[in-house]
């Protein structure tokens, strides 16, 4: 497997012709080069390049790619409790309670506006070129509209209706400072944009380039997810006058046939197309998905532990191409996958040098126990462990002080994190996959060193699942097929993460989940039935890639899944699914790696119950059959990792609390979690739904406009061309 391609240019920058101020400027040097730029297609390629170079700043970085994508049922920001609201930063925001002083927002609205002047300079550029005909200008031109589409769909993700920009800045800025657009009218152009860049047929596919360039089946791909965002539930503006002279306003929407949804505000209406024209989108959608699966240019990589691997190796999957595009960081360059989420390297270690991860991003104990017993992606996913260096000297017995001589005795281990239901890392990306370049790397560092880990922007499952989600839908309203065909797709999805699984430690099979979950999607006979089996898929499968909050916007499922996995944690927690002591081993007589195969989540044979014993309610001490499956309760003089004479010693691994039962911060966690979008009552009896308290719109997902923004968009008339809404 080569080593992934990247040029230095490519996230250091080379000629951009890109123009910014406080949230667009239009002073750039290399306006009167233009025409010299465009006449070369070899210049014109490097002005392609600078803006990759872009993707490579913050939005891409961070702001986008993480933060933005938190806020889920099962993507949390490290900030519930006291740090949900009032922070000016992440913490607030991604807990729906930010506020128009949070200056990231104005970063990311200023990069993006920024990224979208690039490509509308190199777009006019070859389309005004004496040599705009060329394949390769055409081509070059194609790579630049997809990116804008991509861009443009995250600002309109985040902020809803913004300006319009599809032209290179004008001298005299009348095309500059301008107010907002419909969200449709801009989703509609870049809709038709794209199409005639499938059309025109410029670019390659993966294989004839590699998945750091656009091409072919990423533009397919974003088409279809365009066409099914234009289709989906988006909430709207209120009747002011700005809104109505737009055109954009709730009111008008559904004076013009979109249809209400069943959980809305009043006043700001959460609304999707008429049905003929969903209908009309979602075959144009299945359409180009169709042809990205007949293409047979991508697959998914049969083990899903080896796909992380190479992301975290930065390495390029050449064989099956299951990410079908990916932003180039490159070695050294920033990247924040890995350290703002990922597994959490806690202090600098003896085994991986500097510190270097923060782990921001959570998931939770409700997302653990969705997996089945044998699913490969639930312990490269849910992390209940960081890795620390241990100094075992304090507990040495007198054999081991006088083999170690009395000196330090350190290991770096995973050390197990008490009870924190809401707190796990996601391991997909870890350290210690990482390249032995960068690990050397690491050793001479003393401060932060960027991991440079790709941005995946769309991964093979996801056209399988979007594929499927076509089929139920069209079955169900258009009278196209039947919903038991959209089956096999999500299989495929789910089925790989069973190929190289082995027997769970309580009896379960890897043929035995997979045919569980099998019966549970053929009985799937309704739109909604299986949009329920594809929507845990996603979940299952994508959690932490900041791919889920975008579907479950437009499927107007972000609130509900939000209180489903806050109700389903209570439970959970009720029932006694929570076992009071998780037993574990570990896999090497150092002890510094836990066999995740081992730990006992389920007690015996996949419940609380043991023989009569109920360790949920900590009743009996019979533990024989810990015994009889190689485990060991005696815990005189236990430490982790004291070495392979302690191995198997591991009977009280959550120190006094256990995992996801009743725990101290509860009364204050639970409801600040997506406070703002879902409200802060504070118990919930599972199958009802709770009322809402203490928000102000209801499904506000949509993040406020920077003040500073707002502020430079004030025209000669003394008013700003952009404002703020929703309750902001």
């Amino acid at each position: 497997m080569k080593n992934i391609f990247k040029t230095t240019v490519l996230c250091l920058g080379v000629l951009s012709l890109t123009a910014c101020n406080d949230w667009l400027d239009t002073s750039s040097p290399s306006l009167a080069e233009e025409d010299l730029v465009f006449s070369s297609e070899e210049m014109t390629a490097d002005a392609v390049t600078g803006i990759y170079a872009k993707l490579c700043a913050d939005p891409y970085a961070q702001l986008m790619t993480i933060h933005q994508g938190t806020g889920t049922d099962v993507e949390l920001i490290d900030g519930i409790g006291a740090t949900a609201t009032g922070q000016n930063s992440e913490r607030d925001g991604m807990n729906y309670n930010a506020t128009t002083s949070w200056a990231k927002l104005g970063t990311l609205w200023e990069k993006q506006f920024e990224t979208i002047e690039a490509c509308n300079r190199v777009i006019d550029g070859i389309s005004n070129s004496s040599i705009a005909e060329n394949d390769k200008m055409m081509e070059l031109s194609a790579e630049a509209r997809v990116i804008r589409a991509m861009v443009y769909l995250d600002v309109i993700r985040v902020w809803g209706d913004v300006p319009m920009m599809l032209h290179g800045a004008q001298a005299d800025l009348s095309n500059v400072n301008v107010g907002k657009t419909d969200r449709d009218v801009i989703l509609d152009a870049l809709i038709e944009d794209l199409e005639n860049v499938v059309a025109e047929n410029k670019l390659p596919w993966c294989g004839q380039v590699s998945s750091e360039h656009i091409n072919m089946g990423y533009a397919k791909g974003l088409l279809a997810n365009l066409y099914m965002t234009r289709a989906g539930y988006a909430i709207r503006e209120d009747s002011n006058d700005k809104a109505v002279a737009g055109g954009y306003s709730s009111q008008q929407k559904l004076d013009a046939g979109y249809q209400k949804a069943s959980y809305t505000d009043d006043v700001f209406m959460t609304l999707c197309p008429s049905q003929e024209d969903r209908i009309a989108l979602y075959k144009k959608a299945k359409q180009q998905l169709e042809d990205i699966i007949n293409s047979g240019r991508h697959q998914m990589n049969p083990s899903f532990a080896n796909e992380w691997e190479l992301i975290n190796k930065l390495e390029l999957d050449q064989t099956y191409y299951e990410n079908i595009f990916e932003i180039p960081f490159g070695f050294g360059n920033a990247g924040e996958l890995g350290y703002t989420v990922g597994v959490r390297m806690n202090g600098n270690t003896a085994d991986w040098g500097n510190y270097n991860s923060s782990g921001k991003m959570k998931t939770t104990a409700v997302q653990l126990y969705s997996y089945q017993p044998t699913d490969t992606r639930r312990d490269i996913t849910c992390v209940n462990f960081e890795i620390k260096d241990l100094d075992r000297s304090a507990t040495q017995s007198a054999r081991e002080k006088e083999q170690y001589s009395g000196g330090k005795d350190v290991v770096t281990y995973e050390a197990r994190l008490s009870n924190k239901p809401f707190g796990l890392y996601i391991g997909k990306w870890d350290i210690r996959k990482m390249s032995d370049r960068w690990k050397q790397q690491n050793f001479t560092a003393s401060s932060k060193f960027g991991y440079g880990i790709n941005v995946v922007r769309m991964r093979y499952p996801q056209i399988l699942l979007w594929y499927a989600e076509c089929i139920a839908f069209l079955a169900e309203n258009a009278g196209e097929g039947s919903v038991a065909d959209a089956a096999e797709y999500v299989k495929q999805v789910h089925n790989r993460a069973f190929s190289d699984a082995v027997e769970a430690y309580q009896g379960s099979t890897p043929e035995g989940d997979k045919e569980a979950f099998a019966a549970k999607v053929d009985a799937a006979t309704s739109y909604e039935a299986m949009l329920d089996i594809i929507d845990l898929e996603n979940r299952l499968e994508f959690c932490g890639e900041n791919f889920r909050k975008w579907d479950l916007i437009r499927w107007n499922r972000l609130h509900d899944d939000i209180w489903k996995a806050k109700t389903e944690y209570n439970r959970l927690k009720s029932s006694g699914i929570f076992v009071t002591k998780i037993y574990y081993k570990y896999l090497d007589d150092a002890e510094k790696y836990i066999d995740a195969s081992s730990i006992t989540w389920y007690g015996e044979n996949g419940t609380n119950e043991t023989s009569g014993t109920d360790i949920a309610a900590g009743g009996s001490t019979d533990y024989s059959w810990l015994d009889q499956m190689g485990y060991h309760t005696t815990k005189d003089d236990y430490n982790p990792g004291k070495g392979k004479d302690y191995k198997g010693l591991n009977g009280d691994s959550y120190n006094t609390s256990a995992f996801g039962t009743d725990y101290a911060n509860y009364d204050t966690e639970m409801p600040s979690i997506a406070g703002g979008l879902v409200g802060t009552q504070k118990n919930c009896n599972y199958g009802r739904r709770c009322e809402d308290e203490g928000i102000t719109v209801k499904n506000r997902y949509l993040m406020p406009i920077y003040s500073n923004v707002v502020n430079s968009s004030i025209g000669s008339d003394k008013k700003p061309r952009v404002y703020n809404s929703y309750g902001y």
